[in-house]
Order: structure tokens, then sequence, then C-alpha cells
């Protein structure tokens, strides 16, 4: 075991577990839309129904979410690799030519994702350099689609074969 490894190493470590991705999203209180591509999200609880989101503390969408206490987790399908590309980015108008919609919450949904489900912040707390936000489950909506979803492995994208 390598007790000792940087940064770069653990990512590529971390790598070695695929994982679909996602765009979180939510709106300040003035209604503007934020988000970003994330994969470090997981199912929390049944009872109640809870997620959870890791935000890195420089995320220029964290403060928003933080501050409406709202948040939208957008399961893409494989189809969507072009938007979790947009919402990777930084410093950019990332809804612009993406097709969406407002959730019951007012929260951003992404059109075709195979899940968008809508959490109000139940916690939030410090995990080295993001905070692990638990959501509450408010609603959700699925797709019709056929398609897979959008996985992520060894840093690149894969194709989902059952």
């Amino acid at each position: 075991m390598n007790d000792k490894f940087d940064s770069d190493a653990f990512r590529k470590a971390c790598g070695l577990w695929a994982s679909g991705v996602s765009i979180v999203t939510t709106i300040d209180k003035a209604g503007d839309p934020f988000g970003l591509t994330m994969n470090a999200i997981t199912s929390l609880s049944l009872t109640p129904p809870m997620y959870l989101v890791c935000v890195d503390n420089n995320s220029d969408t964290l403060g928003p979410m933080l501050e409406t206490r709202l948040f939208g987790i957008n399961m893409l399908s494989a189809t969507q690799q072009s938007i979790s590309n947009n919402f990777a980015k930084k410093g950019v108008d990332k809804f612009q030519n993406i097709d969406w919609s407002s959730g019951e919450l007012g929260i951003p949904l992404i059109s075709g994702a195979l899940l968008s489900i809508e959490c109000s912040v139940y916690n939030v707390y410090e995990g080295g350099d993001h905070q692990i936000v638990c959501g509450l489950v408010k609603g959700w909506t699925s797709s019709d689609t056929d398609d897979g979803p959008l996985l992520y492995y060894r840093g690149g994208y894969q194709e989902f074969k059952p």
C-alpha cells in the first residue's frame, strides 16, 4: 500500500471506480440558475428518502445551493456527453443552449436526463476540500428514453454494455 501519494495519484486511483455522470443544479435567491458536472453523488437513505452530493468548496454552485437550501440531481443519459462537458467548465453561461425547465421547487432540471431529483438541503458537513450536502428528496421525474446512463471510468466516458 502506498501511503504517500499526491492528489493526481489519488484521482487516478478513484478513477478505477465507475460512476454515473450527473449535473447538480440550483438557483440563487434572484432565481438565476447554477450547475456543475458531478459524479460524487449517492443515495443515502430510504426513510426518509435522501441523496448526498459532495461539492468543491471553490464551486460557483455551492454558495447558491447553501443560500436557497435547494438542489437538483440530473442523471445524464449516454447521449448527453456534450451537456456534461458544458457544465464541467468554469466561468461560462452553462445554461446557454441547454434544454431545461424549472421543477416544482424552481430548480433547473435538464431535459432528457434519465432521472431528475429535487432536494432540499437537510445537513451539510465539511469533507476536506468539499462540502457534503445531504438532501431530502422532495420529488423526481424520469424520462422515457431507452438510452443507458452516461458513465465515467479511468478519466473518460465509457459505454454501458448490459
